[in-house]
């Protein structure tokens, strides 16, 4: 049996050193960075905005974790960076944000990548009637730590240090007044299915109204890979201090990577075993307060249900299988032991390790710039713990935010068996022009 090729674990709740995939990408920065030459030394009007980057990022193993496995079956990178330089142009409708990127990871070679964050234009037909067509970031609904309305988008709100949201391609059109407004978008129109629920194509809708102090969301979508998806939102404010909200969404169907040995009784695979089983009817749901001080603390309590995610006995059954590959060793060949051990560590990718998810949040705002915060992720069903504290310093041109994150709990939690304890991080940001 043949271990898995080398991969660095990306671990979405922990977020360990990624990689973007260059063929996805590089067409369009290539694209967007060449229009931007072209225009620039032809328009007056235009609008130019410059920026450098640096984020570099430090991870430690836990080599107790069950899931752990170390070189040369996987690599998993200690010390990574990320280097960005950021173009921005607008002129009228006309928006374009691209970026240069140089990654580098411990043990690899540098990466180069030119990304087409956003291109699109905004036009209006009529007053109160506009249409967009391009490449831009979409993001609805209501939620901090989750946000279930998010359909178009997705993006991942427990990221470690994320770098630029990459836009959807799309054409929408908008009806909006000063109160309301609704959205009709055809997202990744004349690709194929996609292999992800953000890759596939797409119509969906967003409706929006401000009544009073709150705020209303209802959404749907409707694609070949998840069928129809349709909820609902709001936002509610309370005085001068609290604000409550809460968002539900439903799923015709939604697909569940499992690794197939734990249905058919193997012990070891000989190719990767992990695989989507399609299944019906999801739900997801999110709910929070949060309180503002005119001091400048805030307190955040949210809590939040992902059907897409895993329950408590699926984890249970992954460990008891992990535990009798392991219990093979002098029996099986080791190679095989370590890789399909790392087949079922990719368990790890998912935005949620588990249905079930508590977060409380205190940050502090000094009005100068200088944003420290501390949270406490809690999953109620196996008490895992996902610990944060970070920090930003903001001045004229330039921010600096940095953070660490800590993984523990029941020791038969997801989080506490996590191959990676701890992550360091920070990004220092330069506003050139």
């Amino acid at each position: 049996m043949s271990p898995p090729r080398k991969f660095a674990t990306r671990t979405s709740p922990l977020k360990g050193p990624r990689r973007l995939e260059a063929a996805r990408h590089l067409r369009g920065g290539r694209i967007a960075v060449l229009l931007l030459c072209a225009w620039a030394g032809a328009a007056a009007a235009w609008e130019f905005h410059g920026a450098v980057s640096a984020a570099p990022q430090l991870s430690s193993d836990d080599s107790a974790s069950p899931y752990f496995v170390g070189p040369p079956t996987v690599a998993l990178p200690h010390r990574a960076s990320r280097q960005d330089i950021e173009l921005r142009a607008q002129e009228g409708g006309f928006n374009a944000e691209g970026i240069l990127r140089q990654q580098l990871a411990e043990g690899a070679p540098p990466e180069y990548h030119g990304i087409a964050n956003q291109f699109y234009y905004d036009g209006q037909l009529s007053p109160g009637l506009g249409w967009t067509l391009g490449k831009k970031v979409l993001s609805w609904g209501v939620g901090f730590g989750f946000k279930p309305l998010d359909v178009v988008q997705r993006e991942d709100r427990r990221a470690v240090n994320p770098p630029p949201l990459i836009g959807q391609p799309l054409a929408l059109v908008e009806r909006f007044t000063a109160a309301d407004a609704l959205t009709v978008a055809w997202i990744r129109p004349g690709q194929g299915r996609g292999n992800t629920d953000a890759d596939a194509p797409a119509l969906a809708l967003h409706w929006y109204r401000l009544v009073g102090g709150d705020d209303l969301h209802a959404v749907a979508r409707l694609s070949s890979r998840r069928g129809v998806e349709a909820g609902a939102g709001a936002t509610h404010v309370i005085g001068d201090e609290w604000s409550i909200y809460a968002a539900a969404l439903y799923s015709q169907r939604y697909r569940l990577r499992l690794n197939q040995l734990l249905d058919n009784g193997g012990l070891l695979a000989n190719a990767d075993p992990t695989a989507e089983t399609l299944r019906r009817n999801s739900s997801k749901a999110v709910a929070g307060a949060q309180w503002t001080g005119e001091s400048g603390w805030s307190l955040l309590a949210e809590g939040w249900y992902d059907g897409d995610a895993w329950r408590r006995v699926d984890w249970q059954r992954l460990d008891a299988l992990t535990a009798r590959q392991r219990a093979a060793a002098g029996v099986a060949p080791a190679a095989a032991i370590d890789g399909n051990v790392a087949w079922s560590s990719q368990a790890y990718l998912t935005t949620n390790l588990l249905r079930e998810n508590l977060l409380a949040r205190l940050a502090w705002d000094d009005r100068d710039g200088f944003k420290p915060y501390a949270e406490l992720l809690i999953t109620p069903r196996d008490r895992g713990l996902a610990t944060t504290a970070g920090a930003s310093l903001e001045g004229n041109r330039q921010r600096v935010s940095f953070g660490l994150r800590q993984l523990g709990g029941a020791a038969a939690s997801a989080y506490a068996q996590a191959p990676i304890r701890r992550l360091l991080w920070a990004e220092w940001r330069l506003a050139m022009f």
